[in-house]
């Protein structure tokens, strides 16, 4: 056998500690007689003699009536009733004498140790399981051509295959007596279940025990391995085809039920039958003769004497009690197998019903009519009870079709939203979670006791759907809770799935707010910088162009008082002229560069635009009619540097009376604001020629003009633009060419006190 590989488990290693005080116990069991081990040192020499053995078996009386007794059951050709003990030895052979005063010393020498009170370990159903793997054993033995296996041998070593099981409950009673209930209530291997609570099962503690007797090496190689597959024991063994002699006849011992042997059915014989070389018919043999071999041997052990119409009336009653069980189990697996099936069905049904595309009330109108349907029920209600969701929806079925309602829920959204679920979940009753909500349900609902299945998920709950049938569910009805919770989670995910949806959609459509305010911040910060850069360049090379225009000047003017001629002396205006207009031009990109500090004060914005108004049909040739203004709100009133102010809608008006130049002119000054609104926001729109979008994004740029003839410097609309800036303010224009422009500047409102 394998030795299992050393590990660095601190519980494994407590489990060995365990294990190794349990088998010190078996240790302790008592010992065999001293006949019986004078007995196997004398067959085991050569030189032993009949009268030698005859003389160890007649220190013990009962030993000798029972050999005695053993020889006239069986079929020696024995005639007369004078026999003696050394014919007995004689006519049975040493191997036969040692085997049979075996059985008898190992049988009362646990006979000694007391049954426990609480035991439910039978002895009696032991033993007899034991004396008929011994039987088959021997007539296996007897039966099989060519084969090396002695009958006397084989015999012993079914009787004490397991032996273990009688060490184990003789040393600790309490646990044994747990373990054969485990497997007479759940039908599980007995060696399974000793490994599981004891950490080491019957074939162990047998072979220790048959060593420390000092038994033979066959006998505890069959204790240990007589559940191992004949095919695959061990090479190094040494009574190979013994083991498989044994493992075949408590086959067939358990094939017949005779006895207690704590497992359920027998494997396939076929196998180890060919393995030894066994036909049909011999098998046939073998269960033919085994009945009236276990008889003859009975009492050799101690056993009240057992008939083989005892054996098959024992045998047939236990396989029917176990058909019963079976019966029964069977039943209740068919109800149960029904039931899942139905709720199966019912999430088959609710998943056909699921798209990409639906929606909560889809989901809750789904999830109704499922559930409605799995309890026979014609109305259900569904809700979905999320933090950023909420829906409530009656739902009734008939043969016509569906119909669905919607439905407050009340408190029951919340009390569902506040319960977590760490394992499997079931239904609950809606009573338990509100009182007044059970209520109103079983009256909408029609019915005695409303239950409700959970909509789960991730153990949260998300909604779920109400019913209420006749007579109640769950636990009273013995609703699957496992199939209730795979009912649940179905609902649950269906739920999430489209709740994760719609977050989604919700996010993309943030998002790409989020990406349109961020362009235009990116936009917005490009020109800021923009501008910084050239306000930056423009003050710089208004400081160089100062100094030399005021020197040119000065020499020009010398020059013009001291010529002579008209000619040259005109020449020398021009270029002071010049010199003045490129002063002029050095003086405003300083003021564009670094403009003056507001001085911000309250403004009424009707009687500006008023004056606004006037001021420009006396500056330009349009007629009253040609310029409007409206103001949505005569309080209306904005906090601002009033020259600055000026300065702004000077430049919007003038470049708005050259694009609406000729006929039908029209000019607008409004503001749709009020008192409430923490801006002003006034518009200047004209019906002119309009920019095309290549002119109208670059409006604001600083130095750009769309004029072809006689340009001008492209300051306006970007001075504007940042005193807006600098009274807290801002400016953007919209056009269309051929339409119209209409500029809106954004400034700071103040409230009337």
């Amino acid at each position: 056998m394998a030795i299992p590989p050393e590990t660095t488990n601190p519980d494994a290693g407590v489990a060995r500690d365990r294990v190794e005080l349990i088998l010190s116990q078996v240790e302790e069991l008592p010992t065999l007689p001293a006949v019986a081990i004078r007995l196997l040192e004398l067959t085991t020499s050569s030189e032993t003699s009949a009268r030698d053995i005859v003389e160890v078996v007649e220190t013990d009386q009962a030993l000798t009536a029972k050999l005695l007794s053993l020889v006239r059951r069986a079929d020696l050709g024995v005639r007369g009733d004078v026999m003696t003990l050394e014919r007995v030895v004689v006519l049975l052979g040493f191997e036969a004498v040692r085997s049979a005063v075996l059985s008898v010393q190992i049988y009362e020498t646990f006979a000694s140790v007391e049954p426990h009170d609480e035991t439910d370990f039978d002895r009696a159903e032991f033993w007899k399981h034991s004396l008929a793997v011994a039987c088959a054993a021997q007539l296996i033995a007897e039966v099989r051509r060519n084969g090396r296996t002695r009958a006397a041998e084989a015999f012993v070593c079914g009787l004490l295959h397991d032996i273990g099981k009688l060490a184990l409950d003789a040393c600790l009673p309490k646990s044994y007596a747990r373990i054969v209930r485990e497997v007479k209530q759940r039908h599980r291997c007995i060696s399974d279940v000793e490994r599981d609570v004891l950490g080491l099962d019957h074939t162990i503690a047998g072979k220790r025990l048959l060593g420390r007797w000092r038994l033979p090496r066959p006998f505890l190689e069959c204790a240990w391995l007589h559940h191992q597959p004949p095919a695959a024991l061990p090479s190094s063994i040494e009574a190979a085809e013994l083991v498989r002699v044994v493992h075949l006849a408590d086959q067939l011992a358990r094939r017949q039920r005779i006895g207690f042997s704590g497992y359920g059915e027998a494997g396939s014989v076929d196998e180890v039958a060919r393995l030894l070389g066994l036909s049909e018919e011999a098998l046939a043999d073998v269960l033919a003769r085994l009945p009236q071999t276990i008889e003859q041997h009975c009492q050799l052990v101690g056993l009240d004497r057992l008939t083989s119409t005892d054996l098959y009336a024992q045998a047939l009653a236990e396989a029917n009690e176990e058909l019963g069980r079976l019966n029964q189990s069977l039943g209740d697996a068919n109800r149960r197998l029904e039931l899942r099936s139905r709720y199966f069905d019912a999430i088959a049904a609710f998943d056909a019903r699921l798209s990409m595309d639906d929606r909560l009330t889809d989901i809750c109108r789904a999830a109704a009519c499922c559930t409605a349907e799995l309890f026979g029920v014609d109305r259900a209600i569904a809700l979905v009870a999320h933090e950023t969701e909420s829906v409530g929806l009656l739902v009734t079925v008939t043969p016509q079709g569906e119909h669905s309602v919607g439905m407050d829920v009340g408190e029951l959204s919340e009390r569902l939203r506040e319960r977590r679920f760490e394992g499997g979940s079931g239904m609950m009753r809606v009573a338990d979670l509100s009182r007044a909500g059970a209520e109103r349900f079983e009256a909408v609902l029609g019915g005695e006791r409303a239950w409700v299945v959970p909509f789960v998920h991730a153990n949260t709950v998300l909604g779920g759907v109400v019913v209420a049938p006749a007579g109640g569910v769950a636990e009273e009805r013995g609703q699957p809770r496992a199939e209730v919770s795979a009912l649940s989670h179905a609902f649950g995910l269906a739920a999430a799935t489209t709740l994760v949806r719609r977050a989604e959609h919700r996010l993309q459509e943030e998002l790409a707010e989020v990406n349109r305010q961020l362009h235009g911040a990116q936009n917005e910060l490009l020109r800021a910088r923009s501008l910084a850069m050239i306000a930056q360049m423009a003050a710089g090379a208004a400081h160089e162009l100062n100094n030399p225009l005021a020197v040119i000047s000065g020499r020009v003017q010398m020059l013009a008082r001291a010529a002579t001629k008209d000619p040259d002396r005109r020449a020398l205006e021009i270029v002071h002229e010049q010199c003045e207009r490129a002063t002029q031009i050095v003086n405003e990109l300083m003021a564009f560069a670094k403009p003056e500090a507001p001085r911000a004060e309250v403004v009424p914005v009707a009687s500006w635009a008023a004056s606004l108004r006037r001021t420009w049909l006396e500056r330009s040739s349009l007629e009253p009619h040609e310029i409007g203004v409206s103001i949505s709100d005569p309080g209306l009133q904005m906090r601002v540097d009033k020259a600055q102010l000026a300065e702004i809608f000077d430049a919007l008006l003038a470049n708005a009376i050259e694009a609406v130049a000729g006929v039908n002119a029209r000019l607008e000054i409004n503001s749709t604001s009020t008192t409430s609104d923490d801006t002003v926001v006034l518009a200047v729109r004209d019906n002119g020629r309009g920019m095309s979008p290549e002119v109208c994004e670059h409006a604001l740029d600083p130095f750009f003009s769309y004029r072809t003839a006689g340009r001008g410097r492209g300051l306006g609309l970007s001075r504007a633009a940042r005193l807006a800036q600098i009274n807290g303010g801002r400016l953007w224009l919209d056009s269309t060419e051929g339409e119209g422009t209409t500029v809106y500047v954004e400034l700071p409102a103040t409230r009337r006190p």
